[in-house]
């Protein structure tokens, strides 16, 4: 067997005559996605892979019924003949088609069309020299970049050289090899024999899947894995167990089953509690702690598989914050045994899974490693944690405004819950203000030892800040009495604007200064939406409570049991 590690390649360029864009009956896959490849910084499972690039690519986690692993390994062994020809390169942002002379009505694309757009090399170049300069990116120039981006990692699949699947025996830490490094078999830490029988058996799966010989598809991914994890693994290769939670977790998705879980939740309670039905509190209120236990178990698995906690870009912040607000909401409802408190959160924290699960292009759900200032776990914990979890606090609260907001338009001399849900209000942000005043001084002290100054006027810190003082200033308004009634509710809502600037706006809006981790783009259409929803129905609400001849002011002790 004399360099027989090169016939693979051969065979995959040679019989491409076969057809890829189709489902292939009796393929077994489970062997392929449970492969350990090392990609952006850690080694994950090829499913994992396979799913963020075909999501990434496409906007989707399939495509015409192929899961993400059948379309990324019918892209590395008949791509030119099927895939060059079919559209599934997603171009959202319409600007950039028109800047590039692309059909603005078309969503996706033929990679052919994408490579020889002109003008995308030249956008790139300009944004890369500006992102050197550390100048502020436009809106265009990111998405040029992640155009470009899409168009690199489909050519690294097709080559081979994004699939880092050759395990390096020589320790965990230390670099894998691609698969297009079978080229060049002298460069490979493995004797030749090992690199042979790998060459054949992966000869073996190219060959079946061109043919569509299933038997021959399963018994070559089986031995392809086990040469992986023994002979060329070397003690090197991570334990089945480990690939398979992560695998577990891509299928389990266990945080969009929580939503749909707080959905019935929700509406069993808002049935509950319009037709004082005690039957359906009991259910909405089992679907809600099913829904909370659930959102824990994607958490638990998370963290498991990342070694850390989940907060470290939007999408991890979004659900732990929806967590956090569903957690805050059943502590204060344990104390005042009111439903509408947990009621009310559940609206918050259905449409933050919504967006996450919904918004990939937006809100990243990749499990990526930490860039270096966030490698201290104790100072991240104890920051980062306490600040996004004040925001879930606050959630709360402007959860229970919008609905005090509600009553002032529909029912506005209901004074006795509107009264109760202000308590509730008062409740939930004083939660807030403690952790965000901890966050804020404890992230000083992040500052200070990974910056080297206790404060820098950073836009992240000043949002923060800006966030505090507004919560402050409506406690001190409440605890004076110079905020009552509706003046307290109104200004609660409004103060939330602080924390969705602090949250959103100085990511994916400023997208300056040091916190530079957590930066992104898009879904601006939506949070502008929901700030003018949002001053709209300040608005409304407060017409309404002055033609009703401003009711709910004074104070009513909150009863329970309700």
């Amino acid at each position: 067997m004399k360099k027989s590690f090169l016939i693979w390649l051969g065979l995959i360029f040679s019989c491409v005559t076969f057809s890829s864009v189709e489902k292939r009956d009796g393929f077994s896959w489970e062997s392929v996605e449970s492969w350990a490849i090392q990609d952006r910084g850690r080694v994950k499972p090829y499913d994992t892979f396979a799913r963020e690039s075909v999501l990434y690519i496409t906007g989707k986690s399939s495509w015409k019924g192929l899961t993400a692993s059948e379309v990324t390994f019918g892209w590395l062994v008949a791509f030119d003949k099927d895939w060059d020809s079919e559209e599934f390169v997603r171009v959202d942002y319409k600007p950039l088609k028109e800047a590039l002379h692309l059909d603005i009505k078309r969503q996706y694309f033929r990679p052919i069309e994408i490579r020889s757009v002109e003008g995308l090399d030249k956008m790139v170049s300009d944004a890369v020299q500006k992102q050197n300069r550390k100048e502020r990116l436009t809106d265009l120039e990111k998405k040029a970049i992640e155009l470009d981006n899409k168009k690199n990692l489909l050519e690294a699949i097709i080559g081979g050289s994004a699939l880092v699947i050759l395990p390096n025996p020589q320790g965990s830490e230390a670099a894998w090899f691609p698969l297009s490094a079978l080229t060049d078999g002298g460069s490979l830490p493995y004797n030749s024999d090992a690199r042979d029988q790998f060459a054949f058996a992966l000869r073996k799966m190219v060959d079946a899947f061109l043919n569509k010989k299933a038997v021959e598809w399963n018994s070559g991914a089986l031995e392809v894995e086990g040469l992986l994890r023994k002979e060329l693994g070397q003690g090197q290769y991570p334990a089945a167990s480990q690939l398979n939670v992560e695998i577990h977790y891509n299928r389990a998705r266990p945080f969009r089953w929580a939503w749909v879980i707080y959905l019935t939740a929700l509406i069993a309670l808002v049935v509950s509690i319009v037709g004082k039905n005690e039957l359906m509190r009991k259910v909405g209120t089992a679907f809600l702690f099913a829904g909370f236990l659930m959102h824990t178990y994607g958490f638990i698995l998370r963290c498991w598989i990342a070694g850390r906690p989940p907060v470290t870009n939007m999408y991890e912040s979004v659900v732990w914050v929806t967590w956090g607000s569903i957690l805050f909401s059943l502590l204060i409802w344990t104390g005042y045994r009111n439903i509408i408190i947990p009621t009310a959160s559940l609206v918050f924290s259905i449409a933050g899974l919504v967006l996450a699960d919904y918004l990939p292009s937006v809100l990243d759900p990749g499990i990526h490693p930490l860039v270096p200032v966030l490698r201290s776990n104790f100072w991240l914990t104890i920051h980062v944690l306490c600040i996004t979890l004040s925001y879930a606090g606050f959630a709360v609260a402007t959860c229970l405004g919008n609905l005090n907001l509600g009553l002032y338009i529909f029912k506005p001399h209901q004074t006795e819950a509107i009264q109760q849900n202000i308590m509730f209000m008062y409740r939930a942000m004083q939660i807030g203000v403690i952790l965000l005043a901890a966050g804020t001084i404890l992230g000083g002290i992040w500052a200070d030892y990974s910056w080297g100054r206790f404060w820098g006027w950073d836009p992240k810190e000043v949002w923060a800040l800006i966030a505090l003082l507004f919560y402050i200033a409506v406690l001190h308004g409440r605890f004076t009495g110079w905020l009552k009634g509706f003046g307290f509710v109104a200004a609660t809502v409004l103060s939330f604007l602080g924390v969705v600037m602090a949250w959103y706006g100085v990511n994916f809006v400023l997208g300056v200064g040091l916190h530079s981790y957590g930066f992104g783009s898009g879904g601006l259409s939506y949070v502008i939406t929901y700030l003018i929803l949002q001053v709209v129905f300040v608005a409304v609400s407060y017409i309404k409570y002055l033609k009703a001849g401003k009711p709910g002011n004074q104070y009513i002790a909150p009863r329970t049991g309700t």
